[in-house]
């Protein structure tokens, strides 16, 4: 029986896996990442409320009402070219054309800038790396949001505030967050006309909520992160 040659060697399948490059921890996590990121989206809570849908029905009556101009406008033009026009019909449909230039056209400048941040995917997710506030991006709108490692987080709470008793989900972190970082419809407690609860806390800022979501968001994150004390059930008095 011959010798087994030196130079002849198999790579065993268990070196392989042990020198594959490990994949980067600590990614921060968002709401469009893909079952195969290093920490998919696990627990999501939608704050898209009933106001999309009331953003849509705006811009749908906004652009009737701009194809009403254009139609009432082309008319007007076409009886002054023609000299069909007397005073009263230039005068009823120079005003309904006024009118519909300013609800109609005017008020499209207005919805649809706002439309993308009204119906786009928005809400709360946690999963093994912490808890991701944000918007997404849509259209020209180009999104906001934050992340928040769960070693950063002291302590998060449901709080009921102001004369309408609007629920907001307050975080307490222990690291520094700007003004910049934080979403621009994320609200301070001096904005809310509340003291702060812990002055000693680095960053405190609230996200306003639906009604009857907050407790959703609560369980949300006690059962995704490593320490459940995190979140408190004793709301703040407004």
């Amino acid at each position: 029986m011959d010798a087994p040659d030196p130079t002849d060697v198999t790579p065993d399948p268990t070196d392989a896996s042990e020198e594959a490059p490990a994949a980067p921890q600590g990614t921060p996590s968002d709401l469009s990442g893909g079952p195969n990121s290093v920490s998919h989206l696990r627990r999501y809570v939608s704050l898209r409320g009933p106001n999309a849908r009331m953003w849509m029905a705006v811009t749908y009556f906004s652009l009737v009402l701009t194809v009403g101009f254009l139609l009432v406008a082309v008319s007007l033009g076409r009886e002054v070219f023609t000299g069909e026009a007397t005073a009263g019909s230039v005068s009823l449909w120079g005003s309904a054309a006024v009118v519909m230039a300013f609800i109609g056209p005017g008020s499209n400048v207005i919805v649809l800038r706002g439309l993308p941040q009204r119906i786009t995917r928005q809400g709360i997710s946690a999963d093994s790396d912490g808890v991701t506030v944000l918007q997404e991006r849509k259209w020209w709108f180009p999104g906001e949001g934050t992340f928040i490692a769960w070693s950063e987080i002291r302590r998060v709470r449901e709080v009921t505030t102001g004369a309408r008793r609007h629920e907001f989900i307050e975080f307490v972190l222990e690291t520094h967050r700007s003004g910049a970082e934080l979403p621009n419809w994320a609200e301070t407690a001096e904005g809310l006309g509340l003291e702060p609860a812990e002055p000693d806390a680095t960053t405190q800022f609230y996200v306003q909520v639906p009604r009857d979501h907050g407790e959703k968001i609560l369980r949300m994150i006690e059962r995704t992160s490593p320490l459940p004390s995190v979140v408190q059930r004793d709301p703040l008095a407004g």
